[in-house]
């Protein structure tokens, strides 16, 4: 582990040790004289217990946000297939009405032909197929508007493989940062 960390014991506790053949220490004493104070290895756990505690919370808060993320993620694809169902049904109920129309009015002016009265009539259905038309516009401009977006919550989608891919890098950092392979176990 290095000296690291350590403090050196205070002077009045320094042995001095004379030069010959006694002066080699028992062999048990040796690693006792190495070890840093208890206050020193005391403040070092607190400080590993509290670093501990702070990984778990922040462990916590990502499994929560990846819980979160996913439940979106579920809830936007639903959202997309509604979407679509209903972009679908609009354009194919505006699209008969348009045909309905249309063949209305094609009628209408055959008969039109044969009758003075029915022109009025004629002008009428031409005002509601203008009608119609005014409408459909809208409405294809009201599909190209959920069709942008639908692309940029397409877009929100392609991002969250990334996000949890980035939460899985956290991850593995977290548990590197909390079991890291090198370091000695403080038992």
């Amino acid at each position: 582990m290095g000296s690291k960390g350590r403090m050196p014991p205070p002077p009045h506790l320094r042995r001095s040790i004379p030069p010959g053949p006694a002066a080699m220490p028992h062999p048990l004493a040796a690693p006792f004289d190495l070890l840093p104070p208890p206050q020193v290895m005391e403040q070092k756990l607190a400080s590993q217990h509290v670093e501990m505690q702070r990984l778990a919370t922040e462990n916590q808060r990502l499994a929560a946000t990846h819980g979160a993320l996913r439940q979106e993620l579920a809830a936007a694809q639903h959202e997309l297939q509604m979407l679509h169902a209903h972009v679908a049904a609009l354009k194919g109920e505006r699209e008969q009405q348009v045909r309905t129309q249309l063949e209305k009015i094609s009628k209408m002016e055959s008969e039109a032909q044969s009758a003075e009265g029915v022109k009025l009539e004629l002008q009428q259905a031409r005002g509601e197929a203008q009608n119609l038309v005014l409408s459909r516009d809208e409405l294809v401009s009201k599909a190209q508007h959920l069709t942008q977006e639908l692309q940029r919550v397409h877009t929100d989608v392609v991002q969250i493989p990334a996000l949890i891919s980035e939460l899985e890098c956290l991850r593995q950092d977290y548990q590197h940062c909390r079991y890291p392979s090198s370091a000695p176990f403080l038992g």
